[in-house]
């Protein structure tokens, strides 16, 4: 034991280094599978809550035709709907039941119109049933409760009191709503109200019953109220709305805080069959049916976790093969240390296996604590329990390298017999270039078929511990690369040598002499995996950040960019409204359909259609990344005959590639059109507004498509006998507004309120996919990981400088005594370390660079970005970081080893050893 912890303490900083390096990869390896795990669960949980629509399951279902009666009561609502609610709250299956939250029941009107003498022009109303457990809770302002109707027939119902203002009718008013086909239906309010709590969920569900809205142009403004039913007077709204007046709905909201990662699967799976068998929640007929986001969302979320999961794990990978490399130079340094004693226990009779069992009883040792700590540590950064693969290789590496290195080193100490015939040595040399060929040759074809693979699969496939080989693919090819490299430093040197001796000083050839004679393959593998991975991750974190700048433009097209859920003429007044706002450059409005039905195009059926006036979006589009579009301008020439058609004719437009050279007919409302493709469209945002590819895009002129539309009405309108209805022009409405200019998101805000609009701006947008918990926990894994392989490289050369140390001690000793100055020595000994660690370093940046080109499709960075495409590379300027750190390290190491040498005496140069 004394021994051993002699040779221990000789051997103090080498261990130390191992401990460290295993502390730390352990640590790593251990605590962020974890703590993916624990953003994942985040990221579909903030997925969840966002949701805009919300994720709600609801269950939709009507009364239908029936013997309705109007004095039936309370008892006919409590069954229909109440107890309904309840008997699809407990057929729920089992799993869905603590990720929804109590139902939300109510029962509808269909659009019935009105005037009052408050609101003379009329407007739209929906008399509601709500129920969550129980009728809201309301404070009567004025009369009472709804009940059954009276001898007159009068639909009874409720106001709050800001419709009840809004309408200008009290309680015990009295007015006549107008259906579909144009019979009425008396309506008695017999009480005003207001909410007991305004923000509880019931009133969520039709919102309208507390405050009006006005929806519509602001020439042609619509007031929607909502009217409040009692259990006792909804029969008699439902026998005068009979058959399909009046609808159920039965909402379950869903708990955000309640659905993780893990159990994401099932829940979509599980509600998707209930969308594909609403029997089995019992609802109440005819034809149910049950729809929701939450499957659709929750598939989207897994994509984006299994993509920086697949992302994390080939980093991962990486830290780990480079400290696997690292420890291996560890355990070489070790051996080259002790080689004196090793072959002089060996020449005492010591047998390999001994010697063996030694050096793996103190690896055990020194490796099993820097796990201790770095589980330790990762235990605390995430508690959990311990991720294996990874921490398993990193044990056994470091417990068996030393041992290894060891026994080989003592068997050197064994005489070789070298043949004396010529042919036998050049025999025996031949065999082993040809092993050192084959296993470079099979390390080459597994670097190459892994990469293949993981092109042709993609980083989505990886699912556990059998695809860490396809996660250790850019490690296969940075070593293979390195080998190929290593084969080109002897040639650079042989150069180096040839110019070394022509120069009139013996610095510089020493120096190449030296470099020549100490080069080890190992740190250089080393050196130029861990800067590979360095300048990997440097590329990935500077395409991430600037594919998601990238993706902003794409999914909003726009600074700002306002949308209604139904095309609204009013529309055209917030664009007005925002080309008058000052700080707001350009303004363009238009139609966006995204999925119309396209006929006589081999393999599309569908594409998006934008109708835009082209000069003003060309305007906006000049003023974005997506840069002017000629394309535009030859639409709006085309287009000009077409504004005025009043026969049926082709439409001009701007088609998608594999619509080129074809004659398409697109299906617009209750009409089709035929397309005459006049140009290629130009770059556009590519998403839909849920971040969804948007597929192929045509390009179309609204006013072009309005005549077109209103051609082909009134000729079908002549053919059958018929008159037009006159809703030609709501069929071109637009639906969005897009603006630039740096204050273009605060215009739209003021703007977009009288109509309701969705308003997205693009900063927002960013900010959103900037904290993301995804994104931002993979850029700072692959900043640390960039961090720790950087402090990898400056090991890997301390220890290799270590390992020849004694050598280019004792030679450059030697030197001193012939005649070489001090300062001639450090640039001997600068010259000797400096060119293979350039060579890696360089040969090592390289290879990220070149390995992020073709990493970045497979490993669906563009599900970070959120971009449609896959992003463009961007290098950061930390990527070539690795140069001048070694550089620097490579001068200190000189600098600490003259300073080492000045103490030298004269007496220990001389002696014979």
């Amino acid at each position: 034991m004394r021994v051993a912890w002699r040779r221990a303490r000789a051997d103090l900083w080498p261990l130390l280094v191992t401990v460290l390096v295993v502390a730390l990869t352990v640590m790593l390896t251990d605590a962020v599978p974890r703590l993916l795990v624990a953003r994942a669960d985040t990221a579909v949980r903030t997925a969840v809550a966002q949701a805009d629509p919300p994720t709600d399951l609801v269950v939709t279902s009507l009364y239908g035709p029936g013997a309705s009666d109007p004095t039936a009561g309370a008892a006919d609502t409590t069954g229909g709907v109440d107890d309904a609610a309840r008997r699809i709250e407990d057929a729920l299956p089992p799993s869905l039941r603590p990720v929804l939250g109590p139902p939300v029941a109510s029962a509808t009107s269909i659009d019935l119109g009105f005037s009052t003498p408050g609101l003379p022009t009329g407007g739209v109303l929906w008399m509601t049933y709500l129920w969550a457990g129980q009728e809201p809770a309301v404070r009567w302002l004025d009369g009472v409760a709804p009940g059954r109707p009276g001898p007159d027939g009068a639909v009874q119902l409720a106001l709050s009191d800001d419709v009840a203002r809004t309408l200008g009718v009290g309680a015990g008013g009295t007015f006549q709503v107008v259906l579909p086909d144009h019979t009425t239906v008396p309506v008695l309010v017999t009480g005003v109200f207001a909410p007991q709590d305004p923000g509880a969920a019931v009133w969520a569900a039709r919102p309208e019953v507390l405050r009006p809205r006005v929806v519509g142009p602001r020439s042609e403004p619509t007031t929607v109220v909502g009217g409040l039913l009692s259990a006792a007077s909804l029969p008699a709204a439902r026998a005068a709305l009979e058959p399909d007046g009046v609808t159920r709905r039965f909402q379950f909201p869903v708990d955000p805080g309640a659905v993780d990662y893990r159990s994401s699967e099932a829940l979509a799976t599980q509600v998707a069959a209930l969308e594909a068998s609403p029997d089995v929640l019992l609802a109440p007929g005819p034809q149910p049916t049950v729809t929701s986001r939450l499957d659709l969302l929750l598939s989207q979320a897994r994509q984006h976790v299994a993509a920086t999961w697949s992302q994390a794990m080939v980093v991962l990978a990486g830290l780990a093969c480079g400290a696997v490399l690292v420890l291996l130079v560890a355990a070489d340094l070790l051996a080259r240390r002790r080689a004196v004693a090793l072959r002089t226990v060996r020449a005492r009779g010591a047998s390999l296996a001994g010697i063996a069992g030694q050096a793996g009883a103190e690896s055990a040792v020194v490796v099993g604590a820097g796990a201790a700590v770095g589980l330790t540590l990762g235990a605390l950064v995430a508690p959990g329990a311990v991720t294996w693969p990874w921490v398993v290789v990193i044990l056994v590496v470091g417990v068996l390298a030393p041992p290894a290195t060891a026994a080989v080193t003592a068997a050197r100490s064994e005489a070789r017999r070298v043949p004396t015939d010529r042919h036998r040595r050049r025999l025996a040399q031949r065999v082993r270039t040809v092993r050192r060929v084959s296993v470079e040759v099979a390390l080459l074809v597994l670097a190459v078929a892994a990469l293949a693979a993981l092109r042709r699969r993609g980083a989505l496939s990886m699912s556990g511990a059998a695809d860490l080989a396809l996660a250790a693919a850019p490690v296969l090819v940075a070593a293979a690369g390195a080998l190929l490299m290593w084969r080109a430093v002897p040639p650079l040197l042989g150069a180096a040598l040839r110019f070394a001796r022509r120069s009139r000083k013996a610095g510089p050839l020493l120096a190449v002499a030296r470099a020549r004679s100490t080069g080890a393959v190992l740190p250089f593998v080393a050196l130029v995996v861990v800067t590979t991975l360095v300048a990997l991750c440097a590329a990935l974190a500077g395409t991430v950040r600037s594919g998601q700048a990238d993706g902003s433009w794409d999914g909003v097209g726009a600074d700002v960019l306002v949308r209604t859920t139904t095309p609204d003429a009013a529309l055209q007044d917030v664009a007005g409204d925002l080309a008058a706002a000052d700080g707001v450059d350009a303004v363009a409005v238009g139609r966006v359909q995204d999925r119309s039905q396209l006929f006589d195009v081999r393999g599309v059926d569908a594409v998006r259609v934008v109708a835009i006036d082209p000069v003003p979006y060309g305007e906006l589009l000049a003023r974005t990344p997506f840069g002017p579009a000629p394309a535009l301008a030859a639409l709006a020439d085309a287009s000009d005959g077409a504004t005025t058609r009043a026969t049926p004719g082709p439409l001009p437009a701007l088609v998608a590639d594999p619509l080129l050279g074809t004659e398409p007919s697109l299906r617009w409302g209750d009409v089709t059109i035929d397309l005459q493709p006049v140009g290629r469209v130009p770059a556009l945002p590519a998403q839909r507004t849920d971040g969804s590819n948007a597929g192929p895009t045509v390009v179309v002129d609204r006013a072009a498509l309005a005549a077109v539309v209103r051609a082909a009405v009134a000729a079908r309108a002549a053919k059958v006998g018929s008159r037009p209805v006159g809703t030609e022009q709501a069929a071109v409405d637009p639906n969005t507004v897009w603006a630039v200019g740096p204050h273009a998101a605060t215009a739209a805000r003021a703007a977009a309120e009288p109509v309701g609009g969705t308003v997205l701006a693009r900063t927002r947008w960013l900010a959103d996919r900037r904290s993301d918990p995804l994104a931002d926990g993979l850029l700072t894994l692959l900043v640390l990981v960039a961090a720790v392989c950087a402090g990898l490289a400056v090991v890997v050369v301390v220890l290799d400088a270590a390992a020849s140390a004694p050598g280019r001690a004792r030679s450059l000793a030697t030197a001193r005594v012939l005649g070489l100055r001090g300062r001639g020595t450090a640039r001997v000994a600068a010259g000797e370390l400096l060119p293979p660690t350039l060579v890696a370093a360089l040969g090592g940046v390289l290879l990220g660079v070149l390995l992020v080109g073709g990493l970045v499709a497979p490993l669906a960075l563009r599900l970070v970005t959120g971009q449609s495409a896959d992003p463009s590379v961007v290098l950061s300027w930390w990527a070539v970081v690795p140069v001048g750190l070694l550089t620097a390290t490579v001068l200190v190491v000189v600098a600490v080893e003259s300073s080492a040498r000045r103490r030298e005496r004269l007496g220990q140069v001389l002696r014979v050893r």
